[in-house]
């Protein structure tokens, strides 16, 4: 049996000792270079997992929150509505003392749409005309005024930004509330259509009085 000899043999010289002590000094720097990777890399699981669950909590307490402004902006409008329902248009909008008005439809939702398209005004308050001269959304409050002075049956509404205005004029639209609300003109004061007269260029023009 032949035995194996397991001492370390001495270097021969002092350059053999120099290279050896400069390699375990190269090995010992890889190992507190790993170590400490390894604590940096174990610090920072649990904060990317915190960062993580903090991100999916954010975004559900958004989520919770959009959800209950809907759901807050729905109840007001149906209260709205219920208010309307409980004051009718007027049978005889024809009065002794005033003027007399005529009722016609309102412009659709999708015609909103078009006249108010993303990206014109979207984070200003919009008046809303349900009711009135020209229904529809307004930015200047003056405007809107305009449309429902001395209209009877008149409704109008501000809201915070283009896109509720278009939401609520909706809802209105389709529960029946939206309504052009105009003056009626006497025939006694429509123009007459008075004798007509030739003309050597073949024209023939209508002379209106009154």
């Amino acid at each position: 049996m032949t035995n194996n000899s397991t001492a370390t043999n001495a270097p021969s010289s002092d350059d053999e000792l120099a290279s050896l002590l400069s390699t375990l000094s190269a090995l010992s720097k890889i190992g507190l270079d790993m170590t400490r990777n390894c604590i940096e890399v174990t610090d920072a699981i649990p904060r990317v997992i915190r960062a993580q669950v903090d991100a999916q909590v954010a975004a559900q307490v958004a989520a919770a929150v959009n959800s209950a402004v809907d759901a807050a902006l729905a109840a007001v409008n149906e209260c709205e509505f219920f208010y309307l329902s409980l004051t009718p248009f007027t049978d005889d909008p024809h009065s002794a003392t005033g003027p007399a008005f005529d009722r016609s439809a309102a412009p659709t939702p999708g015609e909103m749409d078009a006249r108010h398209p993303p990206g014109q005004n979207d984070d200003i308050a919009h008046y809303v005309v349900s009711r009135g001269r020209r229904p529809g959304l307004y930015i200047s409050s003056k405007e809107a005024e305009d449309q429902v002075r001395g209209v009877p049956d008149m409704a109008r509404k501000k809201k915070d930004n283009r896109a509720e205005g278009l939401q609520y004029y909706r809802a209105l639209y389709n529960a029946g509330q939206a309504m052009t609300i105009t003056e009626s003109v006497p025939v006694s004061a429509a123009p007459q259509a008075g004798p007509s007269r030739s003309y050597a260029s073949g024209i023939r023009v209508n002379v209106t009085v009154g």
